[in-house]
């Protein structure tokens, strides 16, 4: 079962967990861990009766991803098992987030699979991933999901406006047949330093992102939780990126005159696949550098075909 996330779907939750009603077990899934961890923490707040300026409880358990792999080890997940089996510390509800839960490994889910089939009483299981494809079916089965929705999809960016201007011109260009016989070579340098200039940008809000969430929370993650918490920042802001680079790149395509839109289509769906393909390999750690480069030539070659 699937429910959409939203502000009414949240109270929703919160009334059955008043009832007694909730499932033991959420799933919250979609595309920013943010606004997963978010929502699930508000939920988390009024099972533990936290006071909305709170963010630890001594009833509220982590799970997080550690290391440069961001792997959620069988070790710290027997030890958070053992946790929440034993009784309440406050004599209320117990919590246990499990960040990242796409990142368990088998045996660190086949672990957790028993006390997600029989919880300890009173006790409540947060499971946050941006991908549930990626979960064991065992797991998913036992779940109630939960689909989040971006409350602030496309905030105020100046810098990612600037670029997006940018982006369009050279579209554009690579589209004026005209203008391209006349200059093969400035494209090709705009490529590069669109490339570049988008690195740079995922660094710059990544290195932002982390040390505010390295500053809330560095007391209660060691150094290998550290080290996964900023890969997967950084993995995460160059998801949003490259979503937005999706979507505008449909935009500036399909808004180019009528005549050239069916060709201008089946570019579009070539650049698509191009840009698929090179996100897949980032995230099987291939460098951004390396993906980047592929892309944009491959999509100079696209987009300046007859």
């Amino acid at each position: 079962m699937t429910e959409t996330s939203s502000p009414s779907t949240l109270e929703k939750l919160a009334k059955r967990l008043d009832s007694g009603n909730l499932h033991h077990a959420l799933l919250f899934h979609g595309n920013d861990l943010n606004e997963l961890e978010m929502q699930a923490r508000t939920l988390a707040g009024q099972a533990l009766l936290m006071p909305d300026e709170s963010h630890e409880h001594p009833d509220l358990f982590h799970l997080r991803p550690s290391g440069k792999m961001r792997i959620v080890s069988v070790d710290k997940t027997r030890a958070i098992i053992s946790e929440l089996n034993r009784s309440s510390n406050q004599g209320g509800a117990k919590v246990a987030l499990l960040h990242e839960a796409d990142r368990m490994k088998k045996a660190a889910a086949n672990a957790f699979l028993k006390t997600l089939e029989e919880p300890p009483p009173s006790t409540y299981l947060f499971l946050l991933t941006t991908r549930p494809y990626s979960i064991l079916p065992t797991i998913l089965s036992r779940c109630l999901q939960v689909r989040t929705t971006e409350q602030n999809k496309h905030p105020t960016d100046a810098d990612w406006d600037e670029w997006m201007k940018a982006y369009a011109e050279w579209i554009r260009l690579m589209l004026d047949r005209n203008k391209l016989m006349g200059d093969r070579i400035t494209p090709v340098f705009a490529a590069y330093g669109l490339a570049e200039r988008m690195i740079a940008l995922i660094k710059q809000k990544a290195d932002k992102e982390c040390k505010s969430k390295l500053k809330e929370f560095a007391r209660d993650l060691d150094d290998k939780e550290k080290d996964a918490m900023e890969v997967g920042i950084r993995k995460g802001i160059r998801s949003k990126f490259l979503r937005d680079l999706a979507d505008g790149t449909r935009k500036i395509a399909l808004s180019q005159p009528g005549e050239s839109l069916n060709v201008n289509g089946i570019k579009l769906a070539r650049i698509m696949a191009n840009l698929e393909r090179n996100a897949g390999l980032m995230e099987v750690n291939l460098k951004e550098e390396v993906a980047f480069e592929n892309f944009w030539l491959s999509s100079l070659r696209i987009w300046s075909s007859k």
